[in-house]
Formats: structure tokens, C-alpha cells, sequence
């Protein structure tokens, strides 16, 4: 009997002789008795039920011809194993060849005893040798496409042990870097690597020999034969428990191309496109670097906004090619001035930025902004031209000034616009003295060019009116900006900045827009027709198609251009007069008046009237308010109505503000005005209900002694004269900083708050807190913070604001004793 092991050891023999489709027999000659795996049934054709076990029952499915060779040989004495052939019939008649591999055991004497062997279908082998052919032609195929692939693809792979050395890398690298794989196979890899990049590999290997069920993914460069540095994707998998591998596997992949082209977008995105110089997200970029990296407090950096004088006047007068080649030059003058090292940018449009870093006093960074404005004495050759600019430098400090990059920017811009408005070639450094209008400019400058995305523009309407019967002749169409921060903003405040910056023509446009828009919706509700005055800036004159423009956008609404008058001031014909004619003319001709506003403020406005064809004039209300005080202004605007009546020009007043200024002008027969005896400018809705009566009354403006308004509700102490105070912004939406100061009256205080009048438009937020310093008799300040609460215009550019204290209930009580001992001592109270 066999014993255990063997058993076992012959089961798992059968198990894979029947994968392969090979039968297993075994016979006990001695006792007669044999058995068959369930393949040799299969290959015999028989079941176990049909086959008793005995040697007679197996030679009985043996074909008859074979049967007595196949008893001759399977009885012999033969040595060692042996193979035969023979046939058998299936029961459904078919015969089958059979090959037959016996090995026989024999006892002392020489019997045999036991027969064992394996038999197989001699077909089906031929068909499982074909098919073990085709599946190594197969196999031969993924083999030779895998090699393919590897030697075509782009990729790397490489296997390397847990000491670095390569045992295989692929034919790519020599693509990619140019070494040939003999190169590398054989050689640690950490040779190829620069000192930073190797330790990152060496960490990647270490994760994955750590990690082994992880894969790692990193970045790495590499340089190639001729040091061109090469970006590479690494990813790497830990194959050591792999038979076949052995070692840990690379992948990578070239990306150099993504590299660059991510470095060209972001070069994109951060410079300049005319001047390749950074633009304004890399100086706040750098702001910020400078910032964080330097902790020593004894680092400083100036940084420099640039502005060159006139130059939007080179755009108009020889156009944008030309403007942007000066760019240009003045751009390749200040980088050979300041080299390589300092930091130079082109912030906007005509506008530069500079750092200059860690001087030791601050009249050295007097001394380079001198030499920045010197760099402008000689003239630019710009084509044909030779230009003789100058510039306006704004200067702000850190960390004087502040450490936070939108801070800084935004004081140096400050002290720019402070530096134009006090002439060209000039500098101004920083200050909290820069006046809160300066300031309230920087922002709305910032902010101008998003408001009519944002809808913050309004159109306002004021009635033009017959003197005599106060019948409805006109209205002029007047812009606002509702502010989110400044609340309304005049157009004093906001037309200049859209005119430096080009953005009148875009401003004008939507301006006409609305107009269309409104009057033909009066026109649909069966309102009476009255013209509507637009004013329009000279630089609107300098577009191409001006007058199409206009004809085309009222055409869009489908109305009649008569209805329109275009409001210009004598700055039309100063500066393109030959142009400004022409297309006068063929507004006209379209039926479009054209009115002169400011009459009497130029300097050569009869002039005009002589040459061009005016068909209205307006006085200017400076005149209309001295009329009934000052001499000159009563003949100036006697003469003047009186000229217009003689050129049978119509002739509007401004500024009406009085019963006085009304009779005045009647008495002289001046035909109509506009002011705000009659009515302030208003919004369309409430202009439509003027609309209605068809007449606009005039009524006496009441200010506050006459309307008995009273906005403060607490005890006030009332000065006897008015007290003048510094005032400054401490804080404003979304920003904590001190901007500006300017000088403002004290009209009357309590212990919760204050009135105070100045010529600076401020919006009524709680969230802008203001700071009043009100100097004492012994040259001590006392320092008040409070919010805007109200606010009106007393008179043109003028405003009186009512301040909540921003105090905290035991510090009202301290305060009320401060302001009573000041009181006292300024004003010898008892």
C-alpha cells in the first residue's frame, strides 16, 4: 500500500495531469483490480459504472485488432517504463487512439505486480500541442508588442534595487536625456541627480520600502548630456515580493512642455505684454515676498508709482502706435537706470511701479527719485516726433507707512494723484496729511471702471424752465454714481478721472443709453415732448465715428433727434477746433442743438460765438449767485443776455437759488433757467411727476435754521464761534488704516456727538470712523472718534455732517468733563 505522503504526492499529480488533459491508470495485477481518474474515463468514453476494475473489463474497450499486442506487451518483462498504442471504440462507435505510458513493478521473483502509467487522447494531444503552439505564438506577440511599446513610449520604466542601483531602465531615457540604458544599468541612480533632487528620491524609496502597498508620486529635474534641465513626473511602486521583478519600479514621464507652458501662461498673467515687464499682480506678489521675508526691523523699501505727465494728449494727438512706443523707451530708460536688480513694473496704462530696497536714510530715496524724475530732461525720440515729458512720482514707506501690501500701494497712489495735482515733475512722499479728497479719488479711480458693470450709475434730471410762466422748456440729463462705500458722488467728483483714463467714452455712451431709454418711455406714457441736454466731454470728440455713434444709439429706440441737445464747453474747440466744427455741423443737420455751457468762464467764448454756430448759451452759475452783490458779475450777465438777444441765441441761467436771483433775471427779460430754487436734480420716477404738472413752481430753499430741523437729540453745547479741527479717516469698510486729513468747522458738540461742516463729500456709514483732533490753548490735542450719521448740502461743494461718538458709556461721562474744561478754556465759559 502506499503511504501517506504518496497518496497525497499522487492526488496532486492527478489534479494536474487532468488541467493538461492526461488520464491517470493503475492496475494490482495481483489482485486484479485497477482505478482511473475521471480524465482516463473521459478519454476511454466510459463511466465508472461501465468499467468493472478488472484487467479482463479494461483489455474489453480495447479494439479487438489491438487487443492481443496490447496483452503480449502490458505481460512481458520489460525494464522500465514503456509506451504503447492502441485503439478503443466509444460506445457510440467512434475509435480513438490512445498512447499509453506504463512504468510495471515486479516482486523478488520476478512477477509482475503493478502496473501505473498515464494514457492520452493521441488527438487531443495533437490539438493541445497546436493549441500550446499558438498560445506561445501569442504569448511571443505580447512579448514583442509589450518591447515595442516600452522602446516607442515616451515613458520611462526602471527597476532598481533598495540601494539605488538600476537593473533595468528603458530604451526612452536616452530620448529624454540622452544616456543610453548600458549607461545607466549597472549604476546607482542617485549619480544622475542634483544634491536637492536626491533627497527627494531618497524619500520617495524610503515611503515605498516602508509602504509597500503604496505607490509614491513626485516631481523631479534632471539634467541631460548637454545640461538642459529636463522636468519629470516620478511615480514609484515597491515589486520586491514580485518573482518576475524583483526590485523597485520607476515610471517617469517627461513634462517638460507643461512645465513651460504653465510658466508661459503664468508669465502671461504676471507681465506686462508691450513692455514684457511685470504687471500690478506681480508688484503685490513682491510686496508681499518683501514683506514676509524680512522680520529685521530695520528693513525698509521705498515704492515708487510713476505717472507721465500729458500722456494721454500723445495718445489722442498722434495716436495709440505711437503712445505705446513711447511706453516703450520710457520703460527701457528706467531699466538702465535702475538695472537689473531693482524691482520695475508697468502698474497701468502710463504708469510705472519701483522698489527700491534697504537705503540707510531717507534722503537717499529722496536722492533716487530725484534722479527717476531726471531720467525725463531729455526729450523721447518717437518717430518722427520729439517729445519733451515729464513725470509725477507718489512715494510710500516700509514699514513707516505699513506692512501690508495693498496699504502701501494704495498710499503711494495717494501721493501720486497729490503730486499731479500740484503740477508736473514733482514727488510727494507719503503723508497722513494728504487730504481725505485726494484719497476719496484714489479710490473712485480704482473703482470707476466696474461701476457700470456693478449698476451704480444713475441718471438724474433738472428742470429747465420758462421764467415767465415756469412752463416746462427742458431737462438736463445729470450722471451720479451711487458709491457702495462714498455714497453719491457728483460728477465733479468723478468726471476728470473718467476723462485721464479714456473711460468718458464708455461713460457717454451708457449716459445716452439711459436718456434714449427714459425719454422714450415718457414718450409712450403720452408725456408732452421737452429736449433733453446731455453734456459731452471734449474727449468724446476725438472718437472716429462720433456723430454715428450718437444717430446710431437714438436710432436704436427709434426716436427723433430733435428731442436732444449736447451740452460743450469751450475745451471742445480749443483742442481739435477743425474737428469739433465738422461734426457740430452734422449734428445739427440731424437736428440735434448744440449748447455752450460755462459761457463767460474761458477766455475767448465771444470768440466762438462769432465763428461757430451755437444755438443755446448758458450762463455760468458763479455769475447768476453775485448778481444781486458784486458789480461785475450784474454787467457781465446783463451783457450777456443781452448779447444772446441781439444773435438771437437762446439763453438758459444757471444756479437760480433765490427769489432774488429770479426777479433779477426777469427783470432782464432772460428767457429761462435751471436751479435749485426750482427743483434739485432728481430721479427719472420723480422727474415724471414734474412731468405731469407740466410746470415747475419755484419754492424758497429751506435750510436747517428755517426748516427747524433738529438732528441731534441730546444736550449740545453751542459755541460761540465756530471750532476748527483736524479730521481724519481711521477706518473704512473692510480697511483699518489712517488715510488723509483736512480741516473742517465744529459747529456744535455733546457727549454723543458733533456737527461739523467741510468741503469734502462723505458718505453717512457707521462703518467709516472718523477722527477729530481739536488743538487746546496749551498746545495739547484732544482726540475725538466717531460715524457719519447724516449728512446735507448747505450750499454748492459745501456739507454739514452730524457724528455719533464711538465711546463706551463711562467714557461719555469722562468726555462730557473734557469737552466742558475745553469749552471753558478756549472760550472763557463760567
Amino acid at each position: 500500500m502506499l503511504n501517506e505522503d504518496m497518496k497525497k504526492s499522487y492526488k496532486d499529480l492527478v489534479e494536474a495531469h487532468d488541467f493538461a488533459h492526461i488520464g491517470n491508470w493503475e492496475m494490482d495485477m495481483i489482485q486484479n483490480r485497477g482505478s482511473w481518474s475521471s480524465e482516463a474515463y473521459r478519454i476511454y468514453g466510459i463511466s465508472s459504472e461501465d468499467y468493472d476494475g478488472t484487467y479482463e473489463g479494461f483489455l474489453n474497450i480495447i479494439h479487438p485488432e489491438d487487443r492481443a499486442d496490447v496483452e503480449d506487451r502490458m505481460k512481458g518483462t520489460l525494464d522500465g517504463a514503456y509506451e504503447m498504442e492502441y485503439r478503443v471504440i466509444l460506445p457510440d462507435g467512434s475509435i480513438r487512439s490512445i498512447c499509453h505510458l506504463l512504468r510495471p513493478l515486479y516482486d523478488q521473483e520476478g512477477r509482475l505486480m503493478y502496473l501505473y502509467g498515464t494514457i492520452r487522447d493521441k488527438e487531443g494531444m495533437k490539438e493541445f500541442e497546436s493549441f500550446l503552439g499558438e498560445t506561445e505564438e501569442t504569448i511571443g506577440r505580447i512579448q514583442k508588442r509589450f518591447q515595442v511599446l516600452v522602446q516607442q513610449s515616451s515613458d520611462v520604466f526602471e527597476i532598481i534595487s533598495p540601494d539605488f542601483t538600476i537593473q533595468y531602465i528603458s530604451p526612452a531615457v536616452e530620448k529624454i536625456i540622452g544616456y543610453a540604458p548600458e549607461e545607466r544599468i549597472g549604476k546607482n541612480a542617485l549619480e544622475f541627480l542634483e544634491e536637492e533632487q536626491k533627497q527627494i528620491f531618497i524619500k520617495m524609496v524610503d515611503y515605498v520600502l516602508e509602504y509597500p502597498e503604496e505607490r509614491m508620486q513626485s516631481d523631479l529635474t534632471l539634467k541631460d548630456q548637454s545640461g538642459k534641465v529636463s522636468y519629470l513626473t516620478y511615480t514609484m511602486s515597491n515589486q520586491l515580493q514580485e518573482p518576475s521583478i524583483q526590485g523597485i519600479v520607476i515610471n517617469w514621464r517627461d513634462i517638460t512642455d507643461r512645465i513651460e507652458n504653465q510658466k508661459e501662461i503664468e508669465y502671461i498673467a504676471t507681465h506686462d505684454e508691450l513692455t514684457r515687464l511685470p504687471n500690478r499682480v506681480s508688484l503685490k506678489k513682491k510686496i508681499s515676498q518683501l514683506c514676509e521675508e524680512h522680520g529685521d526691523p530695520n528693513y525698509n523699501f521705498a515704492l515708487i508709482m510713476l505717472d507721465i505727465d500729458g500722456f494721454r494728449y500723445v495718445n489722442d494727438a498722434l495716436g495709440y502706435q505711437l503712445g505705446d512706443q513711447l511706453i516703450v523707451q520710457v520703460a527701457s530708460r528706467l531699466r538702465e537706470f535702475l538695472g537689473e536688480n531693482e524691482f520695475l513694473c508697468r502698474y497701468a496704462g502710463d504708469q510705472f511701479a519701483v522698489i527700491i530696497q534697504n537705503l540707510n536714510k531717507s534722503w537717499e530715496y529722496e536722492q533716487v527719485v530725484k534722479k527717476i524724475a531726471m531720467l525725463f530732461k531729455d526729450a523721447y525720440k518717437v518717430d518722427l516726433y520729439e517729445l519733451d515729458m515729464t513725470v509725477s512720482l507718489g512715494i510710500s514707506m516700509y514699514p513707516h507707512d505699513g506692512r501690508d501690501p495693498d496699504l502701501l500701494i494704495n498710499y503711494a497712489n495717494i501721493s501720486l494723484l497729490r503730486s499731479k495735482h500740484e503740477g508736473k515733475n514733482r514727488y510727494k512722499f507719503y503723508s497722513s496729511e494728504i487730504g481725505i479728497q485726494i484719497y476719496k479719488q484714489v479710490v473712485l479711480r480704482n473703482d470707476l471702471l466696474k461701476a457700470i458693470e456693478r449698476k451704480q450709475f444713475q441718471v438724474y434730471y433738472q428742470a429747465q424752465v420758462k421764467l415767465e410762466s415756469s412752463d416746462i422748456l427742458a431737462a438736463e440729463a445729470l450722471i451720479r454714481w451711487e458709491h457702495p462705500e462714498w455714497g453719491m458722488v457728483s460728477p465733479n467728483e468723478f468726471i476728470s478721472l473718467a476723462e485721464e483714463t479714456g473711460f468718458i467714452i464708455n461713460l457717454g455712451n451708457w449716459m445716452l443709453n439711459e436718456v434714449c431709454k427714459t425719454y422714450k418711455n415718457w414718450m409712450e406714457q403720452g408725456r408732452a415732448p421737452i429736449k433733453v441736454s446731455v453734456n459731452y466731454s471734449s474727449i468724446q470728440f476725438y472718437e472716429k465715428n462720433f456723430v454715428e455713434n450718437i444717430i446710431a444709439i437714438i436710432n436704436q429706440y427709434e426716436l427723433n433727434p430733435h428731442f436732444l441737445i449736447m451740452e460743450i464747453t469751450e475745451s471742445v474747440f480749443m483742442k481739435n477746433p477743425e474737428k469739433a466744427i465738422i461734426d457740430i455741423k452734422r449734428l445739427q443737420n440731424e437736428g440735434i442743438q448744440v449748447a455752450l455751457d460755462d459761457f463767460g468762464t474761458g477766455f475767448s467764448s465771444l470768440s466762438y460765438l462769432s465763428s461757430f454756430n451755437i444755438d443755446i448759451l448758458k450762463i455760468d452759475r458763479s455769475f447768476i449767485k453775485n448778481v444781486m452783490m458784486d458789480d461785475a458779475s450784474t454787467i457781465i450777465t446783463r451783457s450777456v443776455i443781452d448779447l444772446a438777444q441781439e444773435l438771437r441765441i437762446k439763453l438758459v441761467a444757471e444756479g437760480i437759488e433765490n427769489q432774488e436771483q429770479l426777479s433779477y433775471l426777469k427783470g432782464v427779460n432772460c428767457y429761462s433757467g435751471q436751479g435749485f430754487l426750482y427743483n434739485k436734480p432728481m430721479p427719472s420716477g420723480e422727474f415724471e411727476q414734474l412731468l405731469e404738472k407740466k410746470k415747475c413752481l419755484p419754492t424758497e430753499l429751506l435750510n436747517e435754521k428755517k426748516s427747524g430741523k433738529e438732528h441731534r437729540k441730546y444736550l449740545r453745547i453751542k459755541l460761540p464761534k465756530l471750532l476748527e479741527a483736524d479730521m481724519s479717516i481711521l477706518e473704512r469698510p473692510e480697511q483699518k488704516f489712517k488715510v488723509g486729513s483736512v480741516k473742517v468747522e465744529v459747529k456744535n458738540i455733546s457727549s454723543e456727538g458733533l456737527c461739523f461742516a467741510a468741503g469734502v463729500r462723505l458718505p453717512v456709514n457707521k462703518e467709516l470712523l472718523l477722527e477729530f483732533i481739536i488743538p487746546t490753548k496749551d498746545g495739547k490735542e484732544a482726540k475725538i472718534c466717531g460715524y457719519p450719521v447724516w449728512a446735507q448740502e448747505t450750499e454748492k461743494h459745501w456739507y454739514e455732517y452730524g457724528v455719533e461718538f464711538d465711546h463706551s458709556p463711562s467714557d461719555k461721562i469722562d468726555l462730557t468733563m473734557e469737552l466742558y474744561s475745553l469749552c471753558r478754556e478756549m472760550y472763557n465759559f463760567n
